[in-house]
């Protein structure tokens, strides 16, 4: 191995290591030279990897402090200084946090003034905040092993089973707050952290839900994506996966118009032949458009240190995501922003399967793949029974609130966390507005195999993407027609009793 590669390869470790990570700690440590550092207080010292964006405002004794960005969807070219410093401007936590709403992003935001000493994060949690409280000292990290590398954590008996299972280690999904070790808790999508208390609270949903009409809907929601992809389009290149399916279509819609042309691709995985629908539909509809669709195929070969380095500091990644990812984003990629998109959470994705009037922890772990693990039904009751009254009362429907705070802010956002070690990603939906908004329109228009809402905005959006149907596989087809004739609901029923009998 030449002196030059060997080089390389030391750079990429060290880059690789923790990449895009943060460590709030209540002591100094020997953080490496090029991360970020701030003293916040005697107690609390943040450190945040050089590739993660840091951002700092000071206002009347309140500091805000933004790893991660924000976009603002009616000034797209704002950046995250200005918009930080237009928040540090109003006074109190309380209203700093509303105030975030309107904006998209992925990000952490510490919050400290003389009465308060606060942190939240993005809509649906992507970036991701882990918690530990021992005595009076209060950690936090993006990952529990940054955490574990500084002070020791102890299993807890009660978790601990199942996050050594083999089903954790194939699904890798943290199942609520919790982890396998005591004391040490995940920040929730739509919790706050009291870092004086260590204990997190609820502050969303903040309102009651109010109804809007389908095109209403439409309009406003294009406006908003639309500024969404010109924001972050004038801070990145765009890299942007394009399946047969309706997320990559909307990307695709809100995106194809820009002045800088996003990187369309697909990766030619093992499981994917050139007559997969996944890579015909795209190939077929990008064809009509005129527009460039890369199908990538890629090298296995990763070398071992690096791939060790990997596994050691991106806790939950898959193994079989890290040629893929190192080999194309990383190496071939590097600065873009890799657009990524799960609007499940406003597609009735679980209103088939279950009646959201009699919901159990038994039932929410059916769903999730997850039934007849003991701790998994006991904690998703519990989540029942401190929200179900709180959505009620709002008007949220809980299926769409469980896959909201367990799917987006648990599965999605631990792979998320595990792949933003090789290149950045967001989701155009991350905007608690936005996906309020989602929410607002009539559950009938965003059924999860017919999603008219959807399909308006798209056709809003870009009527040229919807020259090719978006799932047009035979299976799907089938499902959208009984869905449409409302058959599908009854043989939902009758497959879900056969199963259970």
């Amino acid at each position: 191995m030449s002196e030059g590669h060997t080089s390389i390869l030391e750079q990429e470790k060290k880059e690789l290591s923790f990449n895009r990570q943060f460590i709030l700690s209540p002591r100094s440590l020997d953080i490496p030279e090029d991360w970020n550092s701030i003293e916040l207080d005697s107690r609390s010292y943040l450190y945040s990897h050089y590739n993660l964006e840091f951002t700092q405002s000071k206002s009347n004794q309140r500091t805000l402090i933004l790893l991660g960005f924000l976009l603002d969807p009616l000034n797209p070219e704002k950046t995250n200084q200005q918009i930080l410093d237009a928040i540090s401007q109003i006074e109190g936590f309380d209203k700093v946090l509303a105030n975030t709403f309107g904006y998209a992003g992925k990000f952490i935001l510490f919050y400290k003034d003389v009465d308060a000493f606060k942190v939240f994060h993005d809509a649906t949690g992507l970036k991701e905040l882990f918690y530990f409280k021992h005595k009076k000292n209060i950690w936090c990290a993006s990952q529990p092993n940054l955490i574990k590398k500084y002070t020791e954590l102890e299993l807890d008996e009660n978790t601990a089973q199942f996050y050594s299972s083999p089903i954790f280690f194939k699904r890798k999904e943290r199942i609520a707050d919790t982890t396998q070790y005591k004391s040490l808790k995940h920040l929730s999508a739509n919790y706050h952290l009291n870092l004086f208390t260590g204990k997190s609270e609820r502050y969303y949903p903040d309102q009651k839900l109010i109804p809007v009409k389908l095109d209403l809907a439409v309009d406003e929601s294009v406006i908003i994506l639309k500024g969404i992809f010109a924001a972050i389009s004038f801070r990145h290149k765009l890299l942007i996966a394009v399946t047969a399916g309706m997320d990559s279509r909307m990307m695709l819609a809100g995106s194809h118009s820009l002045p800088d042309k996003p990187t369309y691709f697909i990766l030619k995985t093992n499981n994917l032949t050139d007559n997969h629908f996944d890579i015909k539909t795209p190939k077929s509809l990008f064809k009509k458009m005129g527009l460039m669709f890369n199908i990538i195929e890629y090298s296995e070969n990763v070398d071992l240190e690096i791939k060790e380095n990997i596994i050691r500091t991106a806790e939950l990644i898959n193994p079989t995501h890290i040629a893929p990812f190192y080999n194309v984003h990383y190496k071939k990629h590097k600065g873009f922003m890799n657009i990524i998109s799960v609007s499940e959470f406003a597609r009735n994705y679980y209103h088939y399967q279950a009646n959201s009037e009699s919901i159990s922890g038994k039932t929410l772990a059916r769903l999730n793949g997850f039934e007849g693990i003991e701790f998994i039904e006991t904690t998703y009751g519990d989540w029942i029974n401190e929200n179900a009254m709180v959505f009620k009362e709002r008007g949220f429907n809980i299926l769409d609130m469980f896959y909201w705070e367990e799917k987006m802010g648990n599965w999605l956002a631990n792979g998320r966390t595990a792949t933003n070690t090789f290149i950045d990603d967001f989701s155009p939906f991350n905007c608690k507005n936005l996906m309020t908004l989602f929410l607002s329109v009539d559950e009938k228009y965003r059924d999860r195999y017919n999603p008219i809402f959807h399909k308006k905005i798209i056709e809003r959006m870009s009527k040229d993407t919807l020259m090719v149907p978006i799932n047009g596989n035979l299976k799907y087809s089938v499902i959208k027609w009984l869905v449409i004739l409302k058959i599908y609901p009854i043989y939902k029923k009758i497959q879900l009793y056969l199963k259970a009998n």
